[in-house]
């Protein structure tokens, strides 16, 4: 019996180690897109005077259109590392709890500017100065490509339907 289960797994080991030729190249695959997204830090106060908003233009050498995504990033905190401070960023909408209550950063946004504004469930000239002033904010817009740049994606969401569809 000892013989035999070695046997087995000299002739498993032996087949198992074994590959046959290689198969012929494929095809070249398509060309990938070449995306860049525009991205800007900007330091804001929110000040009674100012309605607790600031709205900015983008930079003229930017190209935005309406259908491009948005996105805005409150630099929440800095930790220390061995090179340097590194920003800890949290995307907007966010919400903290003061000791006033509910402090909301949130944005709106056209395809020409960009609003920044502060809410809150309390009187906004409680909210202390740390939570006002010298607010960096990460700015990033994304292009968006639709259609061409993902032709398979009709089939994609057939083939998905149906399988999980059948399952």
């Amino acid at each position: 019996m000892k013989k035999a289960v070695l046997f087995s797994l000299l002739t498993l080991v032996l087949l198992a180690s074994c590959n046959g030729p290689e198969g012929p190249i494929g095809p070249q695959g398509p060309e990938g897109i070449s995306v860049f997204s525009n991205v800007m830090e900007v330091s804001v106060d929110f000040t009674a005077s100012n309605n607790y908003e600031v709205l900015l233009n983008f930079p003229s050498d930017w190209v935005v259109y309406e259908a491009d995504l948005i996105m805005v990033y409150l630099s929440y905190e800095t930790i220390s590392d061995s090179s340097g401070p590194i920003n800890v960023w949290r995307a907007l909408p966010q919400t903290l709890l003061t000791n006033e209550g509910l402090l909301q950063y949130n944005f709106d946004h056209t395809y020409k500017d960009i609003r920044l504004f502060i809410q809150a469930d309390y009187d906004l000239e409680l909210t202390t100065t740390a939570d006002r002033e010298n607010q960096v904010f990460k700015i990033a817009v994304i292009p968006a490509q639709y259609g061409d740049l993902l032709p398979h994606l009709e089939e994609l969401s057939e083939f998905d339907f149906d399988y999980f569809s059948s399952n």
